[in-house]
């Protein structure tokens, strides 16, 4: 049998300016913006083992976690055993699978041009379609997990909640969810 090796990167690449920015940097020495924070593949996974942070590659709607000062990161990875923070979200937010994402895109971005008031007594309703993902017990920088998803803001996740679990649950052709009717 073949050895299994990982390689890990010291390195990311500057959003802004593309420049390579080191793992112990907290600027981008292209622009002196501030580096996102970053784990490589062992911490990261020790996170995950731990509890501290959440597989949400699947979507589902985000509870918890919902303040001003409770920003929710999300981790992607970025190859050479690498993760990175892509962007925040709060709890009232859906985010969107991978999969449906790719399938849904236009109706997503349509939806999330929508606001107003979110309401404070968001209720699911038991389904087989219901994908929680539960933020109330992560600590300061535990987060999520992503791939290339869509996040739902709360006002647009609350009108069209029961559609979002829909077309996330079935968007993966293989899906278990043919079964059950709406």
């Amino acid at each position: 049998m073949g050895e299994f090796r990982l390689e890990i990167g010291s390195e990311t690449e500057c959003q802004k300016r593309g420049a390579a920015v080191l793992l112990s940097s907290e600027t981008c020495p292209g622009c002196s913006s501030a580096a996102p924070h970053r784990l490589t593949f062992e911490e990261f996974f020790i996170e995950l083992e731990q509890g501290r942070m959440l597989d949400a590659r699947q979507g589902g709607l985000v509870v918890g976690r919902s303040g001003p000062e409770d920003d929710i990161p999300m981790y992607r990875h970025f190859g050479r055993g690498i993760f990175e923070v892509v962007g925040l979200m709060q709890g009232g937010e859906f985010i969107v699978s991978k999969l449906a994402t790719e399938k849904h895109r236009d109706w997503l971005e349509e939806i999330n041009q929508e606001t107003g008031e979110w309401p404070a007594d968001l209720s699911l309703e038991p389904s087989p379609v219901a994908s929680i993902i539960n933020t109330n017990l992560l600590p300061e920088w535990g987060g999520l997990w992503i791939s290339y998803q869509f996040v739902v803001n709360r006002f647009a996740t609350a009108k069209w909640l029961d559609e979002l679990l829909w077309r996330n649950a079935t968007a993966n052709d293989n899906n278990v969810v043919g079964q059950f009717s709406r």
